[in-house]
């Protein structure tokens, strides 16, 4: 533990480096004639890895930082609160749809099949079916923008 605490800044980061290094001996294949050295090996070989992957995280850093807009997506909880109010006043208005509007419009737009298929299935033309979409999808707008 003191060969990593003189090389690292953090004592819970010398302490995983000294159990790295205890559960590498115990999967360690073979033996040697020169146990320190072997012991003193691995441990330099986590601390060279360990600079390999600070270099590798720093380098992405600076690139993110180098982009500022980049459209990374944020984790806003207000945003988070404003999609389960926007979604929550969705579902109501398609709840308030007819039946077999709100059915053609649910296979439509969230199962994706095509409007000859929905047409098939009902028994009506393709422009009946293009009729009702519509009209689901005036229905649902005027309703969502009522809310905001």
């Amino acid at each position: 533990m003191a060969f990593f605490l003189r090389r690292v800044q953090s004592h819970a980061e010398a302490e995983d480096l000294t159990q790295e290094v205890f559960a590498r001996l115990l999967v360690g294949k073979g033996t040697t004639d020169q146990p320190d050295v072997y012991v003193f090996r691995i441990a330099q070989n986590l601390l060279v890895d360990r600079v390999r992957k600070l270099v590798v995280r720093q380098r992405h850093h600076d690139a993110v930082l180098a982009e500022p807009d980049r459209n990374l997506d944020v984790v806003d909880p207000h945003i988070i609160a404003a999609s389960h109010q926007e979604m929550a006043v969705f579902l109501s208005a398609l709840a308030t749809l007819p039946e077999r509007t709100r059915t053609m419009f649910i296979l439509y737009r969230l199962e994706h099949l095509s409007q000859d298929d929905i047409a098939a299935t009902f028994g009506i033309s393709t422009s009946a079916v293009k009729q009702q979409i519509a009209k689901a999808t005036a229905l649902l707008t005027r309703q969502m923008q009522g809310a905001q």
